[in-house]
């Protein structure tokens, strides 16, 4: 209640200090003018150039109910009846006459000075008039006249004319058939020079015009904000109101509507301005309602629009019939009361603290002060441009400081809940992070579980249950890959996803994807083809997204087509390459295409259908590397979605041309080179071969391996690698890079295991890619390890301990199968030695006692402890050799003949044990021993080209061709209880890198051959 009281006596304070001022004003700035009396008016003493235009008020003379042009002489007027009466000016001739009707109006003036042109301003004459000096008619408005021919019009005018000296005659026809509340003259006349009155003209005008124009623009500024903001009506409530002032202002004053769309008939233009006048009282009393509807009175207001449209129909419908003084000032003093009643409630408001009430109640005083010139005007004929137009000027500054205001608040609210939001998804997005990384341990446990269930041979599922596991299976991938897509995707928003760009192969990564993808989609009766051509120019892209790219277009092809092919294409094209995935499926409806890339998008069809997030992060990534990505389908035939990238050759101009690129687009600096292959440490322990197209990658294990004694070479392809791996010499371990161009690391990778087992050859593959598919692509190749690319040098050196290691185990496992199968003696070979002794020991003792000696020598050959050595002396396994041949030809004589041809160094030669002796033992039992004219075995040894080359041949049966494509594979049944060639051949692997050759003929023998590095 305080407040509202406060509220009251500020509102009444600053009526009355406006009032007061206005008052003051007006008092003050009225100058002293001559009066006229009785008719005559004297000016010859008026210094118009000092003292400016004279009013021309006081006594005039009117006749009622006469128009005439020229001044009667006294004895017609007499004879006419023209009897004058005195009236004063301004003011009406009601207390004369009736207000209806017609009247002249006569004013005598002196004027000393006739050698100017003067100048006459009318204001208000209701409602119409004519001005007639010295008998000549200079101006008019509408048609004063009989009522047949009468016009209204109400128009106020200049007229220019020149007076004689002495005295000089005026007249004013006026006539009023409409307007019931006054007539006559209602405001001052003004006369002076041309210059002068021509300059109080064009002030009257400006001021129209400013008052109309900024009302006009404010009023259409709200309405084009309520446009935008349609929750807020008090805008389109403001717009209409200042509309209404401005119009009310085109009617008003110099009416300056009707020079601009001509006259107007007088009952529209007296409707439009009571009309208009009702429309500003009513505005403010649903302005105020709807802007602060918490500190209105309901009642109040509901009263102010009740009386408000009562007013409006009561103008519209009855306008003549009510055009009476009190109807006149009830409007008024409704216009009135409504400003008054917005400067209490902005007053009231900004006791409240309300944003902005401040201006409103200075904007609503302002207005005041225009309703109360209007007022003055119209009651008192003060000229409305006697008071400077301040009031549209404070009204706008006011209106545009509360405009400022509110956009400030609401600038710094929405900043405040940007905050608040930014917070909040930050949130959500460390808690969609952790969740997923949550998720995935689960979901790999659910498939796993799942996994081994499908591939349990003691307990194996029903086919049923085999479908269900299945489908469990498939459902934890696509929820795994859901999960680390939710993770890019908060990387991507979080601008955390580094991008770092390479001279990439693509042919090699999609190879890779295409591999993994076909594993997948063996079930689904879908082809997967690469279709990149090999000497495509490399792309200039991240390795790990650029596999993902790939990776995601296929998973949604695969996912939306039920059979057919996919086929990836690339080419290069304006200076870029363009790679593109075709495929069979169902397609997209050309309506769809541009929602495809947003996440989680569902489109309507025959049933939903969901991109999920494969096809967002895929563009993104795209954009991120500088590309485009777009798709083009037609329905039932297929989609294609193509990708463009920068080439790598042409590093300096895509990065110049890719301005717009993500901060986290980082290329590398320039690259060194160096001839490969790069060999170091020709004496270490184990050899390394290290694979990468990269020699900063290169640079960077040499550095790791050099410290840990081991021979390293250094090769940048798949084809180095592969010859590398033809050549004598044992190597230990590979470490492969996955992605390379020409032959990818995938595919070295099945090369090397068609050669070489698991153990017998580790492979550690090492790749910037992260992405399960990768994982799975390199194992399935053929992969001990995988290791991803930033690796930290102590894992590196652990994966490469662990598996060295391994590959040592297998090498001890094949010395002590080689011992513990050569100290088996076969009963049969020993049964038949000691048959031969006995039967000799009859015949010739002294050949006897020698084959007791060479058994008991080989006894000794295949008991010693020094077998499962690494290495022996070929001298020590040369005597082994002859001890068996000697004891073997004792047994079968002359069928059987060894020769040999060994160079004398090879003697010194040292070679793991056991690697001659079998291979002749072999050809002495099944080459020539199952033959009854037995043949000959061979061996040689001879030094050539830094090798060892050993030969065992003999002339026997042979081995058949497709025996002998499966001899180093499979054990024989024969051998399983000795040295045989599969052992040999995998020492020779595990010591050298090399396999046995093997070349042999049914009926004409074999040749066993062995190349031992020097």
């Amino acid at each position: 209640m305080r407040k509202k009281v406060a509220a009251a006596l500020i509102t009444l304070t600053l009526l009355i200090a406006t009032y007061g001022l206005l008052w003051a004003y007006f008092s003050t700035h009225i100058n002293p003018m001559p009066v006229a009396v009785k008719g005559v008016m004297d000016l010859s003493a008026w210094k118009f150039e000092e003292e400016g235009v004279v009013r021309l008020d006081g006594q005039w003379e009117l006749y009622p109910d006469q128009l005439f042009t020229s001044q009667p002489s006294p004895s017609s007027a007499i004879a006419g009846g023209l009897t004058p009466e005195m009236i004063q000016v301004p003011g009406s001739w009601s207390k004369k006459m009736g207000t209806l009707g017609m009247a002249t109006y006569r004013l005598q003036i002196r004027i000393d000075d006739a050698s100017v042109v003067y100048g006459l301003k009318t204001a208000s004459i209701l409602i119409s008039n004519r001005l007639i000096v010295n008998g000549q008619i200079v101006g008019t408005s509408g048609n004063p006249a009989e009522r047949q021919q009468y016009k209204a019009l109400n128009k106020p005018y200049v007229s220019y004319f020149t007076l004689q000296p002495g005295w000089n005659d005026i007249l004013v026809q006026v006539a009023n058939y409409e307007f019931r509340v006054s007539s006559g003259i209602g405001e001052s006349l003004l006369l002076g020079k041309a210059e002068q009155i021509t300059g109080i003209r064009d002030r009257a005008t400006a001021h129209d015009w400013i008052v109309l124009t900024a009302f006009l623009i404010m009023g259409l500024y709200f309405i084009g904000l309520f446009s935008q903001r349609r929750d807020d009506l008090s805008l389109v409530v403001l717009g209409i109101v200042c509309v209404c002032i401005a119009a009310f202002t085109s009617v008003s004053g110099e009416r300056v509507l009707f020079d601009t769309v001509g006259p107007i008939p007088f009952w529209l233009y007296f409707r439009i301005q009571m009309v208009l006048t009702v429309g500003v009282g009513v505005g403010f009393f649903l302005y105020v309602y709807t802007a602060f509807r918490p500190y209105c009175y309901k009642w109040l207001t509901r009263g102010g629009l009740a009386v408000g449209g009562i007013l409006a129909v009561l103008h519209v419908g009855f306008a003549s019939e009510l055009t009476t003084g009190p109807f006149r000032q009830l409007t008024s003093f409704y216009v009135t009361f409504s400003l008054l009643y917005a400067t209490y409630v902005f007053v009231y408001t900004a006791l409240h603290r309300v944003a902005g009430s401040g201006y409103l109640a200075v904007a609503a005083m302002a207005l005041n002060v225009l309703v109360l010139n209007q007022n003055v005007n119209v009651y008192f004929g003060v000229p409305i441009y006697s008071l400077a137009p301040v009031e549209p000027f404070l009204v706008l500054l006011m209106l545009a400081l509360l405009m400022s205001l509110r956009f400030s608040n609401a600038f710094r609210k929405i900043e405040e809940l940007s905050g608040q939001l930014l917070q909040a998804d930050k949130l959500k997005d460390d808690f969609l992070a952790r969740t997923s990384h949550e998720f995935k341990t689960p979901l790999h446990g659910v498939m796993n579980i799942s996994r081994s269930m499908l591939d349990d041979t003691a307990h194996p599922p029903t086919a049923e249950q085999r479908e269900k596991l299945q489908l469990i299976t498939d459902i934890t991938r696509k929820l795994s890959q859901l999960v680390y897509d939710i993770l890019d995707l908060s990387k991507l928003k979080l601008g955390e996803l580094r991008i770092v760009p390479a001279s990439i192969d693509v042919r090699s990564v999609a190879e890779v994807q295409v591999r993994f993808y076909s594993y997948l989609c063996t079930e689904n009766h879908i082809q997967l083809v690469n279709h990149v051509p090999a000497q495509l120019p490399s792309a200039l892209a991240d390795e790990i997204r650029l596999s993902q790219v790939i990776g995601n277009l296929l998973d949604n092809a695969i996912k939306h087509t039920a059979n057919g092919r996919i086929v990836i294409t690339g080419r290069e094209l304006g200076g870029r390459l363009e790679i593109a995935v075709h495929d069979t499926g169902k397609g997209i409806e050309p309506q769809e295409i541009p929602f495809i890339f947003e996440p989680f998008k569902s489109l309507e069809g025959d049933q939903h259908r969901g991109f999920g997030l494969g096809l967002p992060i895929a563009k993104q990534l795209v954009e991120l590397q500088g590309g485009t990505l777009s798709a083009t389908s037609t329905p039932g035939v297929g989609s294609t979605f193509t990708f463009t990238l920068p080439i790598a050759d042409e590093q300096s101009e895509a990065i110049l041309s890719l301005s717009n690129l993500s901060p986290q687009f980082i290329p590398k600096e320039a690259e060194y080179s160096f001839a490969t292959p790069y060999h170091t440490n020709q004496s270490g322990k184990h050899t390394v071969l290290i694979v990468d197209d990269q020699f900063v990658n290169l640079k960077v294990l040499l550095d790791a391996l050099q410290a840990l004694d081991y021979r390293v070479i250094a090769v940048k392809n798949g084809y180095e690698a592969l010859e590398q791996l033809d050549q004598t010499g044992r190597i230990d371990l590979v470490i492969l890079d996955l992605m390379m161009p020409g032959m990818s690391g995938y595919e070295v990778c099945q090369e090397i295991r068609k050669r070489y087992s698991l153990l017998e050859l580790p492979v550690l593959m090492v790749t910037a890619a992260i992405q399960p598919q990768d994982k799975v692509a390199a194992l399935q190749a053929g992969a001990n390890d995988y290791l991803s690319k930033p690796f930290d040098l102590e894992e590196l050196k652990a994966r490469i301990g662990s598996l060295l290691a391994m590959k040592e185990s297998l090498g001890r496992a094949i010395h002590m199968e080689v011992a513990f199968l050569q100290s088996q003696i076969k009963p049969h070979f020993l049964y038949n030695v000691l048959n031969s002794i006995v039967a000799s020991s009859y015949k010739d003792v002294e050949r006897a006692r020698k084959m007791i000696a060479d058994l008991a020598d080989y006894l000794r050959g295949s008991f010693r402890f020094s077998n499962a050595e690494e290495r022996i002396g070929f001298a020590e396994e040369f005597s082994l050799i002859r001890t068996y041949v000697e004891i073997e030809r004792a047994r079968f004589k002359d069928r059987i003949r060894f020769e040999y041809d060994i160079a004398e160094a090879a003697y010194g030669l040292r070679m793991p044990p056991l690697l001659m002796q079998p291979l002749v033992e072999n050809a002495i039992r099944h080459g020539i021993g199952d033959r009854i004219e037995g043949g000959t075995v061979t061996l040689t040894a001879e030094e050539s080209d830094g090798k060892w080359r050993f030969v065992v041949a003999d002339d026997g049966v042979g081995i058949a061709p497709e025996r002998l494509k499966t001899l180093l594979e499979r054990p024989d049944a024969d051998e399983s209880q000795g040295v045989g060639l599969r052992n040999i051949n995998k020492r020779l692997k595990y010591e050298y890198g090399i396999s046995l050759e093997l070349e042999s003929e049914l009926g004409r023998g074999t040749k066993i051959t062995i190349c031992i590095p020097a």
